[in-house]
């Protein structure tokens, strides 16, 4: 008899929701094991669809929005589509299908990081790195050493890249030293944000032998690991001392974190990940139907949808079960869930938005990231 799992009633469900759901949004997915060859992913992006989404992104932008709509304002998206698509240019190098003039592509998407994606963190101030202002922000500092990770990774970053990538490594080592967990807009810190920084640091530690930035990034990591063992489990959001504002785990939050950290692939990502689909991810179908999504709030939690969580339906979340996506991959131990989310994201369409992918340049990134990503730490 189909039951519902994790703690849900043990009755058969009604299929209406989980028909709604199916016919609800944006994401998609092959219904075979994944793959690490490209060649053998039937969503994969071509290069045609990377060369138009890239168009978008560096020339008239990532409208600050979700799934195009006003109501849903999502600030950081050019900053996101600008890290992305980096990843995944990155990712196309080491698998040996690297789009032509890479290099080129991918100073691009850094320029327009340190320039117009700035504007949404301009408001909380500024650092000097490298003769270059960048906002204080841990979300989007973060990203930015990411991306350049990713260039020394691939072996595509210049000379200028190099010292920006030293510079900013050294400052965040630095501004961690005197507080280990930094905002993300103004004094908010959401402890995930720091995931982004931490996977950087581990990074470039490791490409450029850096000692100091491979012992705060661990430091960070434990930080983020130690919140975890709260009674309420990770919070998403704390004060400048490490005290839960916002206690409630949220799925998005999980996921982001679990997917950043394995970028780096640190060990950690897995308490991330694992604490995820324990808490949070269901088989809405049972045995009926190979399908998975993730909930915004822990089961019983009602809560609202926001920027993070993208729209809700029945409690499950468009942002935690997209960052679910790349999270699942990034782990050994969660591939038929990664299997599963990939076939519910097709199944609820998104292959309107990959055949667009200009049109909708966020959620075609970030569902390719996920779909792609593997740890730039054990690429082979």
């Amino acid at each position: 008899m189909l039951t519902w799992r994790h703690g849900l009633p043990p009755r058969p469900p009604s299929l209406s929701p989980l028909l709604v759901l199916l016919c609800w949004t944006s994401l998609s997915a092959r219904a075979g094991e994944p793959s690490s060859t490209w060649e053998d992913l039937r969503d994969a992006p071509t290069p045609q669809a990377l060369e138009a989404v890239e168009q978008r992104i560096v020339g008239q932008g990532c409208e600050p929005r979700l799934l195009g709509d006003a109501r849903r304002r999502f600030v950081e998206a050019q900053l996101l589509c600008d890290a992305y698509l980096s990843f995944i240019l990155v990712q196309a190098t080491l698998e040996g299908s690297p789009l032509p003039d890479s290099r080129r592509r991918l100073k691009a998407l850094l320029t327009d990081a340190l320039g117009r994606a700035r504007a949404p963190f301009l408001a909380d101030g500024t650092t000097r790195v490298a003769d270059r202002a960048l906002p204080l922000s841990i979300l989007y500092r973060g990203h930015v050493l990411l991306m350049l990770a990713g260039m020394h990774r691939a072996g595509l970053a210049a000379p200028e890249d190099s010292a920006l990538f030293d510079a900013l490594a050294a400052q965040l080592v630095e501004a961690l030293s005197r507080q280990r967990l930094l905002p993300s807009f103004g004094r908010s810190i959401w402890p995930c944000d720091s995931a982004p920084a931490a996977a950087g640091l581990l990074l470039h530690g490791q490409l450029r032998g850096a000692d100091a930035s491979t012992a705060m990034g661990e430091r960070l990591v434990e930080r983020l690991v130690e919140l975890t063992t709260l009674p309420t489990g990770f919070p998403t959001r704390v004060d400048a001392k490490g005290r839960p504002v916002e206690a409630t785990p949220r799925g998005t939050a999980l996921a982001w974190t679990g997917a950043y950290l394995g970028m780096a692939g640190h060990p950690a990502a897995s308490t991330f990940t694992s604490t995820l689909v324990r808490t949070h991810c269901d088989r809405p179908a049972g045995d009926l139907l190979p399908l998975a999504a993730c909930r915004e709030w822990p089961r019983g939690v009602h809560g609202k949808e926001d920027a993070a969580s993208g729209p809700l339906l029945h409690g499950y979340s468009v942002g935690a079960s997209a960052l679910a996506i790349a999270a699942t991959h990034l782990s050994a131990e969660h591939t038929t869930w990664h299997r599963q989310l990939l076939n519910t994201a097709r199944e609820m369409g998104i292959h309107p938005m990959l055949q667009k992918p200009d049109k909708h340049p966020l959620e075609a990134t970030l569902f390719w990231w996920g779909l792609t990503t593997r740890p730039w730490a054990s690429v082979q």
